[in-house]
């Protein structure tokens, strides 16, 4: 399947996310998660993009990321292109399984306001709570989240482009009241 094409500029954020084909389960271990992420440093080197959040959850991830005057305008469809391809060729190997594992094309929108970066970042570090994996964000391991709060165990995010942790804690307490609020509505 070909990618279409991508109108990727420079100094600006991108939401980018796949799931996995039917919504299957594709991180079943914490060896996939560990594997997966050790490809997201390796190609996030590669290619030079910056990571400002991520979540992996079992059938799909997000990224917000961010491309640099210095980077190919390419970089974000290279580094997704090798991860996704790493990490079918891995899951392929390891779970008896041929052929694609991801819907299709990744998806990508860009973010042009401050006040929806601040959403969003919260949206990609606490994903696992809106899908109800765990109770506590701090529970769920494979999530910028904790790079913000300052207790990362992987160091993918760049910190350059860090929001202040006063300001995430915040906007963290408001995010999560609206998530009790749309579950206590249904």
């Amino acid at each position: 399947m070909a990618n279409k094409s991508r109108n990727f500029t420079s100094d600006t954020f991108y939401h980018v996310y796949n799931r996995a084909v039917e919504k299957r389960v594709i991180f079943c271990t914490s060896n996939d998660y560990e594997y997966f992420l050790s490809k997201v440093l390796f190609f996030k080197e590669k290619t030079g993009v910056k990571i400002i959040a991520y979540c992996v959850l079992p059938n799909h991830w997000h990224f917000l990321l961010k491309l640099t005057s210095q980077v190919d305008l390419l970089a974000i469809s290279k580094f997704i292109s090798l991860l996704s391809n790493s990490y079918t060729k891995y899951f392929n190997l390891n779970k008896e399984h041929s052929g694609r594992i991801f819907q299709g094309p990744f998806k990508s929108k860009r973010v042009e306001e401050d006040n929806y970066l601040r959403v969003l970042i919260n949206y990609i570090n606490l994903n696992h709570l809106k899908h109800k994996l765990v109770k506590n964000a701090k529970d769920w391991f494979y999530t910028s989240h904790h790079n913000y709060v300052g207790e990362a165990k992987y160091h993918l995010v760049d910190h350059d482009d860090l929001i202040d942790f006063k300001a995430y804690k915040n906007s963290v307490r408001i995010y999560l009241g609206y998530i009790k609020n749309i579950d206590e509505e249904f």
